[in-house]
């Protein structure tokens, strides 16, 4: 049996938008593009959104431009859809002529054109959304997406064209490898325990000599962190009862405190600022099963500070005896996972 006594499980799931732009005077605002699939020779949607810096009149282009080696080449306006203020735009492979009449769109190489008709104007600091693959429904239901370069990395994306709109963002792609992670803490999330104090790391949690007529406690405290949207969750197990090679001392009943003289186990839960308790774990003294429970979330990013305790968690380990309790060395692995809520 593993003689570590917590054991941390991080499941992470993460994506990194990072935006960056040229500084002009067209310059697009809120340009962000979400991807259906972020790992590396995959299909993609895209779903790209930004409001305009400059007007976008007739017969001018607003080109959107693909760092090598994203693949555009089975793409077409088909599967396009060009959205103004959430209103869909009328596209073809040609710009029209007249009011309302279609706007054009060219795919070559890496680069997707649209160019105005020689009427219509959409005005600076309209919304656009351009969706591109299986999500474009609005002429025709796309059936083509951009494929994914082949090796991960960081890549960009441009807006330029004769509109005078211009913006740069980079998205991340990445190996299949490294959606889910074991024992490795990224930046963008990360569970760490530290002692009661927050003084320094957690390494052991040792009940020492449980004495009859008292309740024996060892303490910790999770602390996590996230520039997840949503948040995180920690979820908790064990890989059994806190036990010894003969016997074990029962989980308490829910809605119970751990009592002295009394046999029984259980944890208790002290969360920081903007941590909710969640469940069982919100009340009283609660027990842990070998099923994951949900302990811990936020609802959106967090930051722990080391050294400030509103920023953790505090979990207590309580173990009590009663007098018919057998002697022996007793121990349990606790399990925790956390994950990212984009």
């Amino acid at each position: 049996m593993q003689k570590k006594k917590i054991i941390i499980l991080i499941a992470i799931i993460c994506f990194f938008l990072a935006g960056q732009s040229q500084l002009l005077a067209a310059q697009v605002s809120y340009f962000a593009d979400q991807l259906s699939n972020q790992i590396i020779a995959n299909a993609s949607n895209h779903e790209i959104k930004f409001n305009l810096g400059a007007d976008f009149g007739p017969d001018k282009t607003l080109e959107i431009y693909f760092e090598p080696d994203f693949d555009l080449s089975l793409i077409d306006y088909n599967d396009i859809d060009f959205l103004d203020d959430a209103v869909n735009v009328s596209l073809a492979s040609l710009p029209g002529s007249g009011t309302g009449s279609d706007m054009g769109v060219a795919v070559s190489g890496q680069t997707i054109t649209f160019t105005q008709n020689d009427t219509d104007t959409i005005s600076v600091n309209s919304e656009i959304t351009i969706l591109i693959g299986l999500n474009a429904e609005s002429q025709t239901i796309g059936d083509q997406q951009i494929y994914n370069p082949e090796i991960a990395g960081i890549y960009k994306i441009t807006i330029s064209g004769t509109s005078n709109n211009t913006g740069q963002i980079s998205v991340a792609i990445l190996n299949s490898d490294s959606i889910f992670l074991q024992g490795e803490i990224v930046p963008e999330l990360t569970l760490i325990l530290r002692n009661p104090t927050d003084t320094g790391a957690f390494s052991n949690c040792a009940f020492g000599t449980i004495i009859l007529g008292e309740i024996s406690m060892c303490s910790y405290r999770i602390a996590a962190k996230t520039n997840a949207e949503r948040g995180f969750q920690v979820f908790v197990k064990t890989d059994g009862n806190f036990r010894s090679s003969e016997s074990y001392i029962a989980n308490i009943d829910e809605n119970n405190q751990v009592q002295a003289g009394v046999e029984g186990y259980g944890i208790a839960l002290n969360s920081g600022t903007g941590i909710i308790e969640v469940g069982d774990y919100n009340d009283d003294d609660s027990q842990i099963s070998t099923g994951d429970a949900l302990l811990i979330k936020t609802n959106s990013s967090y930051n722990y500070i080391q050294g400030s305790l509103s920023t953790s968690s505090l979990v207590t380990h309580k173990v009590a005896i009663s007098e018919t309790t057998s002697p022996g060395q007793y121990s349990q692995a606790i399990l925790y996972t956390i994950l990212a809520n984009y």
